[in-house]
């Protein structure tokens, strides 16, 4: 829920959500270099297998590993590639069906987070590998941070409540 108060020309905004904390990672690794990271949260898995194995073939890249976020339609892939950070972001925007979200927030902070403990009662499951001749460059040991952070609770939609407060009529001084 977001909360606007106008008191003359000046705004405050509340904002009100539930929330839980999660265990993730960030795609960094210790020499400054990025692995692959992907959210999907709209589709099936056939359709994100096709997605992910275009990529791999498009941009050589090694075995991705895809999970079930515990939602019916929740997925996640990783791939131990190497990569800068501009080649993970030029990958990750050529991914049809990746969640915006996860892209866009990403981009704003400098790197991608995935989840890898549990929300509330779903877990992470491994599915399966999409094999590739391609070697891993980038080893697990290498990844600089492993998070726990804050994300919405599931089901939650925001809710806009303005409240306007001594309104300013247009024209007044």
């Amino acid at each position: 829920m977001i909360i606007k108060v106008t008191l003359g020309r000046w705004r405050f905004t509340f904002s009100m959500a539930p929330i839980t904390k999660v265990m993730g990672v960030d795609s960094t690794l210790t020499d400054g270099n990025h692995i692959l990271m992907w959210d999907f949260d709209t589709d099936t898995l056939a359709a994100i297998e096709g997605t992910l194995r275009s990529l791999q073939k498009q941009y050589r890249l090694p075995d991705i590993r895809i999970s079930q976020t515990g939602k019916e339609h929740g997925y996640h892939a990783v791939c131990m590639a190497r990569k800068t950070w501009r080649d993970c972001v030029e990958i990750l925007a050529a991914t049809p069906l990746l969640d915006w979200n996860f892209f866009k927030y990403g981009i704003y902070r400098g790197h991608f987070t995935l989840r890898v403990g549990p929300k509330l009662f779903r877990k992470i499951k491994f599915l399966k590998t999409l094999k590739s001749e391609e070697p891993d460059d980038a080893k697990l040991e290498e990844l600089k941070s492993w998070v726990r952070y804050e994300t919405l609770e599931d089901g939650w939609h925001s809710r806009k409540i303005e409240l306007k407060i001594f309104p300013v009529e247009e024209g007044a001084a």
